[in-house]
Parts: C-alpha cells; structure tokens; sequence
C-alpha cells in the first residue's frame, strides 16, 4: 500500500524520517512505522504529521530512546559538511554552522545557539509556521547531543528547559517518559559537567567507538579522545583481558547484532555502517564470535 503526500502538506527530510523510524522500531513497530518504511521504500516523501506519531513515540519512551533514534544519522558512510565538521573535532565551527545545516532537513524551525566555553546553549524556535512542537525540539536536543558527542568524543549533560519553568537536568533527562510536558523552550550540552573523568578509558573509547564505528579508528586517536595515553590504554585494557583490536571488533559486532535483529537493512549496510569492509568481512566476523551467521538471528527474538 502506497500513501500519497498531499502537494500542499510538509515532508521530512528521509534522513530524518530514517532515524526516527529506526528509533522506534528499537522498541516495536507500529502501524505508523510500518507506513514510514513503505514511504522509504518508494520516491514518496514522508509527511511531516507522520513523522510527528513516530516522534510522539519516542517521547513516550523517555530521552535514551529519544537518543538512540539519531544516532542512526551517523551509522551511515561518512560524507557531507556534517560530517567534515565531527572529523575535525572543532565544536565551535559545529556550532557556527548548525543552524544552516539543520535548514537542509528542516525548513520550519531554526535554532539559537550561544557557545560558552564547555557549553552550548540553544533556543528552538519556529523560523515558517508555527512553535516546535514538544517531541520536535526534544528530538533536535537529542540530535545536537548526538552530534556535540560524536565531534568533542564526549559525551555531554544534557539539561532541557520547559515554558513552564521545569527542567530535566543530568548526564541525560532520565523521565520514562516525555509526554505532556508541554512546549521546550531550550536545552543546554555541558561538556565541563560530564562524567567522562570518573569513566574508565576502556568505557570511555568504547562509548567513542560506537558513536562512530565506520570511522577507521586507532589506538594512538582513541586514546587521545578518552583523554589518556596509548601505553595508558593498552595497559588498562590488558588488565582486563583484551587489547584494542579485540575491543574495536567487539563494539562494532555488538552495534551490528542490534541492526540485524532490530532492522531490515541489508547485510551490506550494516557492514558498512559498523565499520566492516563488507557483508561477507562482517558475516566471517559474526560467526566467528556468535557461533551464526547474521541471517540466523534475524529476526527470530534472540
């Protein structure tokens, strides 16, 4: 079955439209799921009312489900300014450049941005119709989380700020759910806050490792961004029975189980998503650690 988009109604940009239909299916697919992907599927766009039922579910499940749905914007090949701008690391210039980007998947709405050091306040606002809807804005808090993340290789305090006065403050807004919390007036990404001293370097490189597993990672880069030295890293990590290699190959094989069991992409996006030469790299490796195949997991509930 095939929807038609009315030529007068919204759409959204089929990144967009991809990440939050991924995020959802994480937790369950609903018949607003199941339309989104026939969209996907075809030249059809997505409506934007449709995309808010997906968002509206995500909110449902609180900020890690919130989370999770962008990170499918970087699980892809890097190409594009985006993702220029994580590989140089620079968060002033991600900063400087955001609103202009976000108006390539979203003509409606723009953001405020002010950069202090360590921190990176925003203002949701609306730029052609009416204010942000709740889930819009939280789902754009989380999408700058994600990127502020994937760019600094640290992962920020997230504080979100509500018209009524309320906020959700914390590593990450923690509610079950989102819902009815009524209109965000802003959020705030601190990255002076962040816990990252008190985490292990092998808990803090592979937080790094799997918010980018297509990048060809080294030890030497790693262990810069996890804020140690590469003697440092391989000594904690021999301590625990492992080396970088192992660890590198274990997250990205940890990534890619949940994309075959979560997701109909085919094997050779997954592949090329977690960092894999190719489908058949990524079945070898698979195998040899689950004892199966990627088919023979998918979809069965395991």
């Amino acid at each position: 079955m095939q929807v038609r988009v009315p030529a007068h109604e919204r759409t959204v940009h089929p990144g967009l439209a991809r990440a939050a239909l991924l995020g959802v299916r994480r937790l369950g697919s609903g018949p607003a799921a199941g339309t989104a992907a026939r969209l996907l599927a075809t030249p059809e766009p997505v409506p934007e009312r449709l995309h808010h039922v997906l968002l509206a579910e995500l909110t449902g499940h609180g900020w890690p489900a919130l989370r999770g749905a962008p990170e499918h914007l970087l699980d892809r090949p890097r190409r594009g300014e985006i993702a220029d701008l994580i590989e140089r690391g620079s968060l002033p210039e991600l900063a400087a450049r955001l609103p202009e980007l976000q108006l390539g998947y979203h003509a409606g709405h723009t953001t405020d941005l002010s950069l202090e050091p360590g921190r990176l306040t925003v203002t949701h606002r609306a730029l052609l119709g009416g204010a942000p809807k709740p889930a819009e804005s939280l789902f754009t808090a989380a999408i700058h989380d994600v990127l502020v993340a994937a760019c600094t290789g640290r992962r920020p305090a997230v504080t979100v700020r509500f018209a009524d006065g309320s906020a959700l403050s914390g590593d990450a807004p923690g509610e079950r759910s989102l819902a009815g919390r009524g209109r965000v007036d802003g959020w705030t990404l601190d990255l002076a806050t962040t816990q990252e001293a008190a985490r292990s370097p092998v808990t803090a490189v592979r937080d790094l490792i799997a918010a980018d597993p297509a990048r060809r990672w080294r030890l030497e880069a790693a262990a810069g961004h996890a804020g140690c030295s590469p003697r440092t890293l391989q000594r904690t990590l021999a301590e625990q029975g492992t080396g970088f290699r192992e660890l590198l190959s274990a997250t990205r094989l940890g990534l890619a189980r949940g994309l075959v069991q979560r997701t109909d992409l085919g094997l050779a996006e997954i592949a090329a998503a977690c960092g894999f030469t190719d489908h058949a790299h990524l079945t070898r490796c698979f195998t040899a650690r689950h004892g199966r195949p990627p088919s023979a997991i998918r979809g069965n509930g395991e």
